[in-house]
């Protein structure tokens, strides 16, 4: 978190007053999330530079996803989002001037999103594993050679409606506080299959 605000470690130290605004804000940010995500599990034909999602008609063109997926003969894709409450709390104080709360409020909310990220992916490396696949580390749109323009289609295709993510005309996701990314599932003898999932997971809560 106090890198995510640019404090440079073992160089810049935050005394307790700092530390005390911080944890305020944070706990503020607490009550602001709401974690909601949808994933998909699909057949896929991996080339050099092409990655191909026959079975709901996608074709994405990326050499570094290809390189991601080698080997895989399915994909998930998955979107995850806290919500617009935060965003829009954000907002709020910087619109009556309290940039530094404003400022903690927003890292907290990048911090909270990767932290359910973080949770989707292990959701989806566990029912793999179970499976009998391996999975590869997730990648995301706009990351190397992967158009960001690609995310309306991941956004269709999951039904991200459903769980209030959309994509406005410049391919920004709304909530602005949302993560979209694709993992391999890496397995001999693979069998078609199509699932689609969706969830309400709190990574807070135990």
């Amino acid at each position: 978190m106090l890198s995510r605000l640019k404090f440079a470690k073992y160089k810049t130290k935050a005394d307790k007053k700092i530390l005390d605004f911080i944890s305020g804000v944070i706990e503020e940010g607490h009550s602001l999330i709401g974690p909601k995500a949808a994933y998909g599990i699909f057949d896929v034909a991996v080339s050099r530079e092409v990655v191909r999602f026959a079975s709901v008609n996608l074709t994405i063109k990326s050499s570094a996803l290809a390189k991601r997926l080698k080997g895989a003969g399915r994909a998930a894709l998955f979107v995850c989002t806290i919500g617009s409450d935060f965003v829009d709390m954000v907002n709020k104080y910087v619109t009556k001037g309290e940039v530094a709360r404003a400022t903690v409020l927003d890292a907290a909310g990048s911090e909270a999103v990767e932290a359910l990220a973080d949770y989707i992916d292990g959701v989806i490396k566990t029912k793999a594993k179970a499976d009998g696949y391996a999975a590869t580390a997730r990648f995301s749109p706009g990351y190397g050679d992967w158009t960001i323009f690609d995310q309306v289609k991941v956004l269709k295709i999951l039904k991200s409606g459903k769980i209030g993510v959309k994509a406005t005309k410049s391919y920004i996701m709304l909530p602005e506080k949302s993560v979209t990314a694709c993992i391999g599932l890496v397995k001999k003898g693979q069998r078609p299959i199509r699932k689609v999932y969706e969830k309400n997971i709190s990574p807070l809560k135990k």
